[in-house]
């Protein structure tokens, strides 16, 4: 082959690698030009959250809480590199869900259920509307009644949840901007 040929394949080569639409490398991934944390990485964050969450434990809230902002710091950090904050938005949210679940569980009966949302100043139809359902745990933990009653500031303010979402990286787009990982 002459020279020409072997450059001509060489740079139709590297235009293919550059046309990818996505490159993986340690846990990240480059979408459309963007930085963001890859499917996998996020599915086994997602994993991580539910093995600190556990049902039915004898851990206080709180002590649950500081496990979580322990690994969460560091794997949040790890993974700032993203340019989507709402990635770390996703994971906040999927932590709070868990919690919430895990309060709602910690309740045993419906009654107390009851009287826990309604001390917590939900009205007592809307608490009595979410609680005499036939819904499990997981579908209460995401009611408007469970949700007023334990907020996200709640988890933020008095229980002290890490978050990262709001940290405004220069690098960062809006936390609303989202792209969408296979």
């Amino acid at each position: 082959m002459c020279d020409w040929h072997v450059s001509h394949l060489v740079n139709k080569e590297k235009n293919q690698v550059a046309r990818s639409e996505k490159v993986k490398f340690l846990g990240l991934t480059v979408v459309r030009g963007h930085i963001a944390i890859s499917l996998k990485s996020m599915n086994r964050a997602m994993k991580k959250v539910k093995e600190l969450t556990p049902r039915g434990t004898h851990l206080k809230l709180e002590a649950t809480i500081a496990k979580i902002n322990q690994w969460y710091r560091g794997w949040s950090s790890y993974y700032s590199l993203t340019q989507f904050p709402s990635q770390f938005n996703n994971i906040e949210a999927h932590i709070r869900r868990r919690l919430r679940a895990r309060l709602v569980d910690q309740q045993k009966s419906r009654r107390n259920l009851l009287k826990k949302l309604r001390k917590r100043g939900v009205s007592r139809r809307s608490a009595a509307n979410t609680v005499f359902t036939n819904n499990k745990r997981w579908s209460l933990s995401r009611s408007r009644a469970v949700k007023k009653a334990y907020p996200n500031a709640f988890f933020i303010n008095e229980m002290k949840q890490f978050i990262r979402s709001t940290a405004q990286l220069e690098h960062w787009f809006s936390i609303r901007r989202w792209s969408r990982l296979v």
